[in-house]
């Protein structure tokens, strides 16, 4: 082979090479899968999952790693319904694992989660969901997850909180089977307030108040009891005959005459 064809041939392979490159995408430059799940966008900055993070009727962009959102406040035992919408490069069957945390978190060196649920599934296909939670913030723990389309899954994760809490930070995270990792940070997210003690503590005022309604009524209708016995000796009194002495009965004495 002459050294001008085998610099054409080399040449081919190198074009080729470039094409099945750039075809990969997103991948590209990598020599394997190296993009990891998203709630929201790409490495490329190309959005795949809008309001990625949902929690009842309230929806979250995931648009950076760490972002501060209005907090959201809930009533310990008020049922919730988390839903996180997956987007996998490699298709949804390589998604792994999805987990809701909420945690102290001020930065990566500053971070004390508080507890966490997470949806897992093995190689095998088997799925499981694993909850820790050690202070005991939650209550009736279910989780469902559905394939949307071949690249994109729906979490969802359906609880109660059983205590409050001060305003947290929601951490969510997703790994494929090839461990690529991605986590999205909505700061001071969500805060827990125990309506039952707030209730208690409005019935015990409530109480109070009746008792003392009770009590004022009590003393008005001890004084009206009064004042009505007083006008009815004043009646007896105005009403009363006046008594007439009788004397003794005049005696008339026989007429004298003078002689």
């Amino acid at each position: 082979m002459n050294k001008p064809l085998f610099a054409i041939l080399i040449g081919l392979v190198l074009v080729t090479s470039v094409a099945s490159q750039s075809s990969f995408g997103e991948n590209a430059g990598c020599r394997r899968d190296c993009e990891a799940p998203t709630f929201g966008n790409l490495d490329d900055g190309k959005k795949m999952v809008q309001s990625g993070l949902v929690i009842n009727d309230k929806s979250f962009d995931a648009t950076q790693y760490d972002q501060v959102v209005p907090t959201m406040t809930v009533a310990a035992g008020q049922p919730l319904r988390v839903k996180m919408t997956v987007y996998e490069n490699s298709g949804a069957d390589a998604l792994q694992h999805v987990s809701f945390t909420i945690s102290d978190y001020k930065d990566e060196r500053h971070q004390n989660d508080k507890a966490s649920i997470s949806w897992d599934r093995d190689f095998t296909g088997e799925q499981k969901v694993n909850v820790v939670d050690f202070d005991k913030m939650f209550d009736g723990v279910k989780a469902n997850a559905t394939s949307i389309d071949a690249f994109t899954t729906s979490v969802v994760f359906t609880f109660k909180f059983q205590k409050s809490i001060d305003p947290s930070s929601i951490i969510i995270d997703a790994w494929d089977n090839s461990k690529n990792s991605r986590k999205n940070i909505f700061v001071d997210a969500i805060k827990v307030e125990d309506k039952s003690l707030e209730k208690a503590i409005q019935n015990a005022v409530e109480k109070k108040i009746a008792e003392k309604k009770a009590a004022k009524d009590q003393s008005d209708k001890s004084e009206k009891e009064k004042s009505s016995e007083k006008s009815k000796d004043k009646s007896k009194k105005s009403t009363k005959k006046p008594q007439i002495a009788k004397g003794k009965k005049k005696v008339q004495l026989p007429r004298q005459y003078e002689y």
